[in-house]
């Protein structure tokens, strides 16, 4: 199993079924998985409020 990253804190959230698999299609688009593509999303849009 994978180490978790360091700073950071496991959270679980629900998504209807069609919005996570959009989420799917568009990380396997991107090459990389849905946590992963949520988290850049996250930051994304931490960073445009500034």
């Amino acid at each position: 199993m994978a180490k978790p990253k360091q700073n950071t804190e496991r959270i679980n959230i629900f998504l209807p079924p069609d919005l996570l698999e959009s989420l799917k299609d568009e990380a396997n688009k991107k090459g990389t998985n849905v946590s992963s593509l949520i988290r850049m999303i996250l930051i994304e849009r931490e960073e445009n409020k500034k």
